[in-house]
């Protein structure tokens, strides 16, 4: 497991303004257009190689329990960019999923869902269990 620390040094808009884009969001994945097969591809990323049935497994399963939420990470223009997905124990949370459209990735989009996630919930520590490849996505 890896544990993160909230690092409030850049401001959404800071880094939206450095990045040449627009506000971005964080909203729960059944508040949001995009489309369940869209969420479904994105879990893909997250998860591998899985059937069209455990991903909807996973969405029915994980994501309808009372600790778990799935959110969708959209610009002002409602576009959606990515989800996280996450499981919370107090102040605490790990990140059970998170992808980013892959026309957006390699833009700090993964940093800015973890910033906002913590920030959104008021988190205090959050880890992911992680195979080796994805270790220094984390550390950044």
């Amino acid at each position: 497991m890896t544990s993160f620390g909230f690092d409030s040094r850049e401001t959404n808009e800071a880094w939206l303004l450095r990045k040449g884009g627009s506000l971005v969001t964080l909203v729960e994945y059944r508040s949001h257009i995009t489309s369940i097969e869209q969420i479904k591809q994105w879990l893909s990323y997250a998860v591998g190689s899985a059937t069209d049935e455990k991903l909807s497994n996973i969405l029915v399963q994980v994501y309808s329990q009372s600790d778990t939420k799935l959110y969708v990470f959209i610009d002002n223009d409602d576009a959606a960019l990515g989800i996280i997905g996450f499981k919370r124990e107090g102040f605490s949370a790990e990140i059970l999923h998170i992808a980013v459209d892959e026309h957006k990735r390699n833009c700090g989009i993964g940093r800015r869902m973890i910033d906002n996630l913590l920030m959104l919930e008021n988190l205090t520590e959050l880890t992911a269990e992680t195979d080796h490849d994805a270790v220094e996505f984390y550390r950044r």
